[in-house]
């Protein structure tokens, strides 16, 4: 009986559309650390996407709350809808933490590691993309975003080696040692969003 209802595949649209605003979430950080000028009114536009990203939360949430029949299982609907609004959380974070803490130019090593972001989240955005049709090559997008998360954390790694070496400043240590974990962390719950789904479409499989 249950198979004669339609269910509701508007949370396609709704995790796609969390992915598209990383992407351009993504694309911001990426040309505030390139440009840093203004970079005050740049960090807002990433909160403005991040607003955006919460409202696409809750309503994810309500529809959960008011559906009948889900195309996934309820949990798994919510985790993923979670962990898409995390990376979200965390690029606002990052570029609040180059405002907030004064920088005055954001390093080489910064630069590079947003790079490894957006790459990150164009890959994350295809395994998102494969929900829809339950696409077993998902598997190719989840192993690029894990490589790319190694990639990070070896940029993470080799940044903090290099900058303990030569930047005499202690309370400037502090402040990139925080924006680069920051900016690693955003690789890493997208290796979270290609885990949730790549458990999602096995048990459906």
């Amino acid at each position: 009986m249950f198979n004669l209802i339609p269910r509701e595949v508007r949370f396609f649209d709704l995790f796609e559309r969390q992915s598209e605003l990383i992407i351009q979430a993504s694309g911001l950080l990426h040309e505030l650390v390139h440009n840093f000028a203004d970079a005050r009114a740049k960090a807002h536009k990433i909160k403005e996407v991040e607003h955006v990203g919460d409202t696409t939360t809750h309503e994810i949430v309500r529809r959960l709350n008011t559906t009948f029949i889900t195309p996934m299982d309820r949990e798994d609907i919510y985790t993923l809808a979670s962990r898409l609004d995390d990376v979200l959380d965390y690029i606002e974070a990052a570029a609040e933490r180059l405002v907030v803490y004064h920088i005055k130019e954001p390093t080489s090593a910064c630069r590079a590691m947003s790079e490894v972001i957006i790459s990150s989240a164009h890959a994350m955005d295809r395994a998102i993309r494969c929900l829809r049709t339950m696409d077993k090559g998902f598997h190719e997008h989840a192993v690029e975003v894990n490589r790319l998360e190694n990639t990070a954390d070896t940029l993470l790694r080799d940044s903090l080696a290099a900058m303990f070496d030569e930047q005499p400043d202690p309370i400037e240590i502090i402040k990139w040692k925080e924006i680069y974990e920051t900016m690693e962390i955003v690789t890493d719950r997208c290796e979270d969003v290609a885990n949730a789904i790549e458990g999602i479409i096995l048990k459906m499989a």
